[in-house]
This record gives C-alpha cells, structure tokens and sequence, in this order.
C-alpha cells in the first residue's frame, strides 16, 4: 500500500499566518517558492513593500541577507528587478509541480522605475493568463462586506464560510472574460469575489480581501481553516506523527501484527518478503487509527469510506466531494469534516446543498450524516464540544445524525472483535437517529 501524500510546508508572504507548517517572509525576504506546496500572497502588501524599497524608506534583504537595492546587482548587495523576475519563475516551477496560489484580490497596482525592468503591477509573478484575470478588464474595482458561499464543495469555500463577518472585498471579477473559472464566492449583489482558476498541472484561489487581521485565538483558528482548505485542495493528508495518545486506544489483533513486524524488520535482509508482508498487513489495519486524529481527503476521507464498508454499508464514492452510502432501502447523503477546533457549519452547508439537489432530482428528501472528527488533536475522552451548538442545533432542525469518528472507531473495533450486535446498533444509529451522537462506547 503506498504512504499517503503528506503537504510539506506552506509559505506565507504579507499575511501573517501563524503555524509550525507554516513559513511568514515577504516577497524578497521569502525562500524559493518551488520548495513549498503552497504559496499565500497579499498583493496589496507586496505593493507597499516594493514602493517602500523604491523610495528608500524601507531595508530589504534577500533570504541569504544580501540587501535589496533599486539598482543593478553588485558582490554587495542583490537588484531589486532581479529578485521580483526570478519569483515569476519560481510561481510557474510550483504550479507545473501540482502547488497552490491562495491570494487575496485587490486592484493591481503598477511600480514604474525599477531598476533593469519594465513597469510591473501587482499581479506581474503569476502565469500570464491568470495575471491577465487580475487585471482590468477581467477584474474590477469594487468594495463591500456582504458575501456568501455559492459553491460549498470547492476547497476554502469553508475558510471564506468562516470569514463572512470579516469580509472586506476590494475587487471583483467579470465571469465573462474568465471561461473555466469557478466562482464559489458572491457578493450580495451577485458580483463573483471568490474564484479558482486551473494553472497548468496546479491551481490559483483568489480570495476575497479582510477587513482586518484577528487576534489572539480567532487568529490561530483563521489559520488552521486556511490550512485545512489548502490540504484539502492539494488532495493531501496533515503533516505530523501520531499522537501518542493512539497507544491508548488499541484495536484487536495490532499488538501481535507489530510484533510480527518487529520481527520481521530485524531479519530484513534476509527476510525482505516476510517484512514487507508484515508492513502491509499492520498497516491495513493501523490505519483505522486516523479515525481518531486525522483530516483532508486522504487523511480521513478513504478510511471513513473504509470503515463504513467495513462495518456493513454500501457505500458509492465515485465522486470524492459526494459520497453516498445505502442500507436496505435507505439512501443516506455523506459529508466528512475534521478541525482543530469544534467543527462549524461548513459540513451542514455542503450537505444541505446536497439535499436540496437530491430533492430536485429525485423528487424526494435522502437522508443526510456528517462524520466529524473535531477537536481531534485531543484524546478522544477528553474532547468538550467536538461540535458547535450551530451545528448541533441545524442537525437536529434538518434532521440528521453528526456522528463523531470515535464512534465509528469503536464500531471498527467491534466488527474486528466478532461483535456483530453491537455494529447492527451502531448501523442503526447511523439510519435513523437524530442530532450528535452521543458516548461512541456504546456504539
């Protein structure tokens, strides 16, 4: 089985991000760009930043801390034009290697008498066909706060979901200059604010602009949302080792497939295949131990789908963004979210959307089921408010169940334990209750 894709680093420029996989510089200051996976700009703070250097009222330095100068480069110091050209290059290496642009749109502004170059705007770094989306005509001046999600599936629709109260949008786009673009943010007027483009084998996000930055916790938990939508529109698992709080939850028959494979390691060279058996057998079963702490598609979506089957669902998953799962007669619509923090209303709006299409199509209302890990860095026992009382109370109004992992984790154990009434119990559950789940121990 191969390792899942795990996302290295995030690089941060003029958006303070807070985070240990998170890297904060400016754009001269920064690391190349190709040596991370994704790239978040505020183009309004690049635009201070290079008219600070041309009037002289700033120090720069490059990330080796050679100063940056407005003037040809020299042993001393670095040319301002050479290091904002050699950025543009490193945007495409990211793209064609399958990175991600997140940026906060404003108007372009244009620098004019730098050294060695040309004019350059704003937005002059980014593949020309997508800087021609950021610039007049393709996008417009334009400022407002009221904004909504109109497309719940694509990946930081939850973070700008999240941000409602914090918008500040200070462009807009016209949709008729931009084929291919997919609109997931709408001011209240109907203009888009919110659009993904495709760049080569990566993708480009432009964000409606903040009103301001938040402080404290609100700040943090800003940051992991945008992580979290990064993660998940890069198709990647969260960075990290297991918690060793997972040794306390134990799952029938792991103990002696490690030792088989501590056995087997210890004779590797001369026992490579039974090493390799052993690999693949403890980890087809460890892995069910993600339910407990992981996030994103790979992280936790294939083994929730794992485990649902496991314990007796069918469950159809041709769409990763629209899993569906049948008992008997029952057709019951999926969404999965995982979070830091106690999971919000991002998951309900994706499904409710869900539900009302089914309704159009179909002529009658599916079930609906959330499977939620939040809080899911702390023990499962010692998690207090997995969920929001929002999300709690539009599940109980929709009438559908949010079902923690750790109940699914739990049910897993039993199917593996030979417990056969105790998973029924929890199918059930799963069919036919209402509102958040309560003590996976009974599941």
């Amino acid at each position: 089985m191969a390792a899942p894709k795990v996302i290295g680093r995030i690089l941060s420029l003029g958006f303070p991000l807070p985070g240990p996989q998170v890297d904060n510089y400016n754009f001269l200051s920064a690391p190349s760009f190709f040596d991370y996976d994704a790239v978040v700009v505020d183009p309004h703070a690049l635009s201070l930043l290079i008219d600070s250097v041309l009037a002289g009222t700033a120090e720069a330095a490059t990330f080796a801390g050679v100063p940056v100068l407005n003037a040809p480069a020299s042993p001393a110091s670095a040319s301002l034009g050479d290091v904002l050209l050699r950025r543009r290059d490193e945007t495409a290496r990211l793209l064609a290697t399958g990175g991600a642009i997140i940026c906060f749109a404003h108007p372009p502004a244009t620098h004019a008498g730098i050294a060695g170059t040309d004019a350059l705007d704003d937005y002059y770094w980014l593949p020309d066909e997508i800087a021609g989306a950021c610039r007049p005509p393709a996008l417009l001046a334009g400022e407002g706060t009221q904004a909504h999600v109109v497309d719940d599936q694509q990946a930081l629709a939850a973070f700008v979901a999240g941000q409602l109260a914090n918008i500040a949008y200070r462009a807009h786009f016209d949709e008729r200059r931009l084929p291919g673009a997919r609109v997931f943010a709408r001011s209240q007027g109907g203009a888009a604010i919110g659009v993904e483009l495709a760049a080569g084998g990566g993708r480009v996000v432009l964000l409606p602009a903040l009103r301001d930055l938040p402080s404290g916790d609100a700040r943090y938990a800003m940051s992991d949302a945008l992580q979290a939508g990064i993660r998940r529109a890069l198709g990647v698992m969260a960075a990290g080792r297991e918690p060793a709080w997972l040794r306390e939850h134990p799952l029938p028959g792991l103990d002696e497939r490690a030792a088989a494979l501590a056995a087997a390691r210890d004779t590797l060279d001369s026992a490579q295949q039974q090493f390799d058996e052993a690999a693949r057998a403890h980890d087809e079963l460890a892995r069910y131990r993600r339910l407990l702490w992981q996030e994103g598609a790979v992280g936790l979506n294939e083994v929730v789908v794992d485990a649902l089957r496991l314990i007796g669902f069918d469950v159809y998953a041709q769409d990763p963004n629209a899993l569906e799962l049948r008992s008997g007669d029952t057709a019951v619509l999926v969404e999965i979210e995982a979070s830091e923090h106690a999971v919000d209303l991002a998951p309900h709006y994706r499904l409710r959307q869900r539900i009302e299409r089914a309704i159009e199509q179909r002529g009658s209302a599916p079930r609906g089921l959330l499977i939620v890990n939040g809080c899911r860095l702390a023990p499962p026992a010692e998690r207090d408010g997995e969920v929001t009382d929002a999300l709690r109370l539009a599940a109980e109004t929709m009438r559908y169940a949010v079902a923690p992992t750790a109940g699914l984790f739990a049910a897993v154990a039993a199917q593996l334990d030979g417990r056969d009434d105790d998973v029924a119990a929890y199918r059930c559950r799963l069919i036919n209750e209402d509102g958040v789940l309560g003590d996976p121990a009974t599941a």
